[in-house]
């Protein structure tokens, strides 16, 4: 398992960069060429992506615009909060092969995502996005999570990554995975949500429920919970993450640890230990 600290080259890139120059030029010769593989096998994930709109934003791009990014990464060091998380997971539950983490500058990038890089494993660390690296540790361990359901489960998880039932299992699997890894942190940041939302989604957790399982089966409700929510239906945006969460965790005590062990090698541990500490 390595982590590869790509956004030291994005910041080569735009320290050698003179006025005048051609900027989408010296981009690709000094950070998208050497790290083609990653970087193209990131954007084939994404529909909209392509080559010219990636150029359009590099072209657009000012050096002040990740001034605070350097400053984060002068003041602590990312690298070292992404091994630690590394060190508790690979403890708690070891993957072969284990994912690299890639902590990268993507310009249209997500906080944290998994892919396959030339046949491995990967998490992708997109670091623009952050305005401090409090939950750094949380989000690989989210994305841990992630590949630990890729590479240990028998079965692929049904509709993953389309259906509003795949983006509930998967990610209630990741949240319970880190509340396992984190006991210590409070529940909100494992939701990447604020205190205020989740006592709104607590409040609001049997309606919640009742609305999810009635389209469980379809996309349509995937962007309203998992994205920006529904301001006309009184729904905020990412109370997918703690209704995956509740989902998931009440299906477990129907399930004995030798049912889970074959469902979930490994993961029957990890669960078991949440729920004896849930409220």
């Amino acid at each position: 398992m390595s982590i590869l600290r790509l956004y030291e080259d994005f910041f080569k890139f735009l320290d050698e960069w003179r006025d005048g120059e051609d900027l989408w030029a010296i981009c690709q010769r000094k950070y998208l060429e050497p790290h083609a593989a990653f970087l193209h096998a990131y954007w084939k994930n994404f529909d909209h992506f392509d080559l010219a709109q990636i150029a359009q934003r590099v072209q657009k791009i000012k050096r002040e615009d990740y001034g605070h990014l350097r400053s984060l990464i002068m003041a602590e060091d990312p690298t070292v909060l992404a091994e630690g998380t590394l060190g508790r997971a690979r403890a708690l539950l070891p993957m072969e092969p284990e994912p690299d983490v890639y902590l990268f500058v993507g310009f249209f990038s997500a906080d944290g995502k998994v892919l396959e890089i030339q046949g491995k494993p990967a998490i992708a660390i997109g670091m623009e996005r952050f305005k401090s690296f409090r939950d750094l540790p949380l989000l690989v361990a989210h994305e841990y999570g992630h590949c630990a359901q890729k590479i240990l489960l028998k079965n692929p998880i049904p509709g993953e990554g389309r259906t509003l039932l795949g983006h509930v299992t998967a990610e209630g699997l990741a949240v319970l995975f880190t509340e396992a890894l984190y006991p210590e942190i409070p529940l909100h940041r494992h939701l990447f949500i604020s205190p205020e939302r989740l006592r709104w989604c607590e409040g609001n957790e049997e309606v919640l429920i009742e609305l999810a399982a009635g389209d469980l089966t379809s996309e349509k409700l995937v962007p309203v919970f998992f994205g920006s929510g529904d301001a006309e239906a009184g729904i905020p945006p990412r109370v997918g993450y703690y209704l995956a969460r509740q989902m998931v965790g009440r299906s477990f005590p129907r399930h004995g640890a030798k049912e889970l062990a074959e469902i979930f090698p490994g993961f029957e541990k990890i669960f078991q230990r949440i729920l004896e500490n849930r409220p």
